[in-house]
């Protein structure tokens, strides 16, 4: 009788699921970066021609800064423990971290309808000036980001509960902690970017 021979699993330098989602990062940074682009090149050209608006961010995303910042920290903290296997502490970082998370979006929907109150809508009264335009595609674009980071973070959760998150299988945790501080840096860029250049 011949005996069958074990097949090894293809061993790879970096994990598949890593390094999708270090291209998605890097797809992403270039896309903000287009659209940041766009609005540099775009506005002395608008001004010139009396068709920019400038104003004050809204506070409430300043809001999602101190969210964002501390999520982080507690992203963080939930990769620290996994590592230690804390599992109970990695559990309930992961929740917290979900929690600030949707908070996020709660400022960015307060935000978004401060700016509608001031009649800084997608498209203003006069067309030509999409200043507020602007920081509604850029603040929509890295809101469908967050809602990916969150469904990371509830995944994440769950096989924590289910006792699947700790130090012999971090992989998981690795994408999401990585994730979470891509789109935390992301916002806090974005966020200081339209400050100073208004």
């Amino acid at each position: 009788m011949v005996k069958s021979k074990k097949i090894k699993d293809p061993s790879y330098p970096v994990a598949p699921a890593k390094l999708n989602l270090w291209l998605f990062m890097l797809a992403s940074s270039m896309l903000f970066a287009a659209t940041v682009s766009a609005f540099v090149v775009h506005r002395p050209d608008a001004e010139s021609r009396q068709a920019w608006t400038a104003f004050d961010l809204p506070i409430f995303f300043l809001y999602s800064t101190i969210i964002v910042i501390a999520s982080s920290v507690t992203a963080y903290y939930a990769y620290k423990m996994a590592k230690n296997d804390e599992l109970a502490h990695n559990k309930n970082l992961l929740l917290g971290t979900t929690i600030l998370g949707i908070g996020f979006c709660i400022s960015q929907f307060l935000g978004w309808q401060q700016m509608v109150r001031l009649d800084l809508t997608f498209v203003n009264a006069r067309p030509e000036d999409i200043s507020a335009s602007y920081v509604w595609v850029i603040t929509m674009l890295h809101f469908l980001h967050i809602l990916g980071g969150i469904i990371l973070l509830i995944a994440t959760w769950v096989q924590s509960i289910r006792l699947n998150v700790h130090k012999k299988n971090m992989g998981l945790m690795t994408l999401t902690h990585t994730y979470w501080h891509f789109v935390g840096v992301l916002w806090i860029f974005l966020y200081l970017f339209f400050y100073f250049a208004q």
